[in-house]
């Protein structure tokens, strides 16, 4: 991935944050907390790694549908 498709990226997780209404602050601070816990790991972690963390915490969860009986 390179830089230009990461910041592309990163782009599009802000714009969906702020569609689900959160702050830039809140935001800010899920980037901050993405990076402490990943250069907290003790394994090595990549972009995508980070991009996905982000999109985790930014996206909502995924609800299951129900099953047809």
């Amino acid at each position: 991935m390179t830089f230009e498709q990461q910041a592309a990226e990163l782009t599009e997780l802000e714009a969906a944050a702020k569609r689900r209404g959160i702050s830039e602050r809140a935001f800010e601070r899920i980037l901050v907390d993405v990076a402490i816990q990943i250069e907290g790991s003790a394994m090595p972690s990549s972009p995508e790694k980070m991009l996905a963390e982000i999109k985790r915490r930014v996206e909502p969860p995924r609800t299951k549908k129900p099953s047809a009986p």
